[in-house]
């Protein structure tokens, strides 16, 4: 049998036993901090303009109107040539509009030409980049807003109302770049009333064009503060993430080395996780590097399909819950068709998933089956990334098969400028999330109260190395809560390592709920394993130390469900036959993976309407945001308790009153027995005096007969004779008494037996049954 692939190592930490994972591809060496002569984000993008002049840098598809509908049309793109004076001019720009040196310049708005031109700006002139998530709430906005000082920010036209309006509670908001050109000019006039200037970007190029002069350009060093990336943090106040140009390079660099995938300037990505969170950023770095083209899709995500479509990318990166809605429909159309095709897809997919496992491919089954499915992605797709949250094995597979054998995870945080681990296209294991990047080290540390323990191989996940982040801003506090004095960031996942020297995320420390009864749960893990039903498209589950069980809300797929109309929505989530049977899958489910009963949601509600970012349920990253889901479900969330603990008391009273009838039937099941008992003595006493009243008057009857013998010879014959015959007549009736008294007795014994073997089986049956309630209560 061969050796299995190694893609980690371990080295001795400084406590004993402790190990350390590390890449196999720096075995001995220093970890990985940025590409060969690139040590910032400014000198990565001149390389690039230098070495790759001609190659398409960034694309948007044109837009029309007919008849009153907006049509996309082709990508047009910007070559990195061109692009670099266009981003020096920009930059020119803010510094004519006030902006100095180690200011920030808010960014706000979806991925962009205009977001990039502003983001390398200030890669180049000094500026830190802050981005605003597209979709935050006014609270958040402007908190970060004053929390960064910001006086500039650059938005697309929807965003300059709400700046307007924040005015009040941002007094250092100053000037307004407008992405788009033609926003409403009637907010100029509201805008003045309020001490903000409002400028377009085509007009902001025009002043840098004028006013640019290369000694403008301030070159940072690897520890100079490039972005204040903000947490969408679940509950809570974002928190400022520093992150430098190192940081943000050796993710970067530990991205591409560890993935073993080859990039070349022939490559094509499609953008649409935000450029507001950092994986999304970390890997257009990458793919400058290489010269990679980066086409943004339409900003609006129904229409993501079409822009895949059009653009054909050979690299593509999402989240989980984007490729689940992926699988549902392909699965779904396959169903629908039936017969041969679905037949054929079976087939080719069990075929082609045994080869996979080998490291090999299905030229056959590619052309008869996966050439089509291919084709939802573009139909040239190399390599697929997910992150954010765990991938499936299921889901994980399912893309290997369908799109490309080159599905990989990759796993980090903001606070590590996405560095974790990643995946490896020569690993043909599904599950895990890969090894080390090469510009991280990974140690796992003991969780006691979730028995998780490093000398198991299981533990807190804790990072180390040149991409995790310098502190959150102007929070010390919050800062000494997760970085250690020798620079370990605690990460709040738990995690396992593998024989092959790669990583799985298995827990979260986080979201731990302990129940009325002390038992703890993974509310994460739980949702993790539930989302896998095809009725299913989200689900939150909630508990708390007051209740014995958890209780979830779910959004039921009614892509899967075939219901299309909103109001037959609403009126299948009302209807209790549905909530029911929701309530027995989950239960099937749990049973599958093992969960124990307290695990187990009791009670569930059926939400019509999908958690989305746009509703404040879902962060930037598609996480759920679990205080807010807790202030919307609230009452509904009473509800459902006062509906368990009613079912719960029933259940109690129903186990108390089993408790009396068993005593009551036992009672009664003795007092007939001792009735019986008395039926029987007395029927052995009568038979006992009739048997001794037979032994005693037969002698005398022989005397008598004999006496008669003696005086009369003729008569004694006749005597005799009758008297023989009288004796017939008398034993036969006595023993045909005997017979049956015998009989009685014999049925009255197999009527005790009985009565006990019942007594026995019931008392077993009510014992199982008492005792598989005890268990569900437990």
């Amino acid at each position: 049998m061969s050796k299995e692939k190694q893609f980690g190592y371990f080295i001795d930490g400084k406590k004993k036993g402790e190990k350390i994972l590390r890449n196999i591809l720096i075995k001995d060496k220093e970890l990985t901090n940025s590409y060969p002569k690139v040590p910032t984000l400014h000198h990565l993008f001149e390389r690039a303009a230098k070495k790759y002049p001609k190659n398409p840098f960034i694309g948007e598809r044109t837009i029309s109107t007919e008849n009153g509908k907006i049509q996309y049309g082709k990508y047009q793109w910007i070559n990195y040539k061109d692009f670099q004076p266009r981003k020096n001019q920009f930059g020119s720009a803010l510094l004519k509009k006030g902006l100095k040196k180690g200011d920030s310049l808010g960014i706000w708005a979806p991925n962009k030409i205009h977001w990039k031109l502003a983001e390398q700006a200030c890669y180049s002139f000094g500026f830190v980049v802050v981005s605003l998530y597209d979709t935050l709430g006014p609270e958040s906005s402007v908190h970060i807003l004053n929390h960064s000082s910001i006086k500039m920010v650059v938005c697309d036209k929807n965003k300059i109302p709400k700046l307007i309006e924040m005015k009040d509670d941002c007094p250092a908001l100053e000037l307004i770049v407008s992405m788009d050109s033609d926003y409403d000019r009637e907010l100029k006039k509201s805008a003045k009333k309020k001490g903000i200037r409002i400028i377009s970007s085509s007009q902001m190029l025009t002043v840098g064009k004028k006013n640019f002069e290369e000694d403008q350009i301030v070159i940072p060093e690897p520890d100079t503060l490039a972005t204040i990336m903000y947490t969408s943090g679940t509950t809570g106040l974002p928190k400022g993430v520093l992150l430098t140009h190192e940081n943000i390079l050796a993710a970067a660099v530990g991205a591409d080395l560890g993935s073993g995938f080859v990039s070349s300037g022939n490559d094509s990505f499609i953008s649409f996780l935000p450029l507001a969170h950092i994986f999304e950023r970390v890997i257009h770095a990458w793919l400058i590097y290489h010269g990679a083209r980066i086409g943004f899709y339409c900003g609006n995500v129904r229409l993501l399909v079409n822009d895949i479509v059009e653009l054909q990318p050979t690299l593509m990166a999402g989240v989980p819950r984007v490729f689940s809605r992926i699988y549902d429909r392909v699965l779904a159309t396959i169903e629908k068709k039936g017969g041969i095709s679905k037949w054929m897809f079976n087939k080719g997919f069990k075929s082609k998933s045994k080869k996979l496992t080998k490291n090999k491919d299905s030229a056959f089954w590619n052309s008869l089956v996966f050439k089509k499915t291919k084709k939802r992605l573009g139909g040239k797709v190399r390599m697929v990334i997910s992150g954010s949250a765990p991938l499936s094995k299921e889901h994980h597979n399912f893309l290997r098969v369908c799109f490309t054998p080159h599905v990989i995870q990759g796993y980090g945080l903001t606070e590590t400028a996405a560095g974790g681990a990643i995946g490896n296209l020569y690993n043909v294991l599904v599950g895990d999330i890969g090894a080390p990047k090469p510009c991280i080290e990974i140690k796992l540390v003991d969780v006691p109260e979730m028995e998780y323990y490093a000398k198991d191989n299981t533990g807190e996940i804790w990072l180390r190395g040149p991409s995790v982040f310098k502190g959150y801003y102007k929070d010390p506090e919050k800062t000494k809560e997760v970085i250690t004095k020798d620079n370990w960031f605690k990460t709040g996942d738990i995690g396992r390592f593998n024989k092959n020297g790669t990583l799985s995320i298995i827990d979260r420390k986080k979201n731990i709920i302990k129940l009325a009864q002390g038992e703890y749960i993974s509310v994460e893990s739980l949702e993790n394993c539930f989302i896998q039903h095809k009725n299913v498209a989200q689900i939150w589950v909630f508990g708390n130390s007051f209740e014995s069980y958890p209780v979830a809300i779910i959004v039921p797929d009614f892509d899967s469900l075939e219901i299309k109309d909103d109001d037959e929505k609403v009126e299948y989530c009302k209807n209790e036959d549905n909530i029911k049977q929701f309530e027995k899958d989950i239960k099937e489910l749990a049973l599958k993976f093992g969960l124990k009963g307290f695990e187990i949601p009791k009670k569930l509600y059926l939400e019509p309407v999908l958690f989305t970012i746009e509703s404040n349920l879902l962060t930037d990253t598609q996480k759920l945001k679990r205080f807010q889901l807790k202030k919307k479900y609230e009452e509904i969330i009473k509800d459902l308790y006062i509906k368990l603990n009613e079912d719960l008391k029933q259940q109690q009273k129903e186990r108390e009153n089993g408790g009396e009838k068993d005593k009551k039937k036992k009672k009664n099941q003795e007092t007939k027995e001792k009735k019986n008992e008395k039926k029987n003595e007395k029927k052995k006493n009568k038979k006992n005096k009739k048997n001794k009243k037979k032994s005693e008057s037969e002698p005398e009857k022989e005397k008598s007969e004999k006496s008669e013998s003696e005086s009369e010879k003729e008569k004694s014959e006749k005597s005799n004779s009758e008297s023989e015959s009288e004796k017939e007549k008398s034993d036969k009736p006595s023993s045909n008494s005997e017979k049956s008294e015998s009989e009685k007795s014999e049925k009255s014994e197999k009527s005790e037996s009985e009565s006990e073997s019942e007594k026995e089986k019931s008392e077993k049956s009510d014992k199982t049954s008492s005792d598989s309630e005890k268990s569900d209560s437990d």
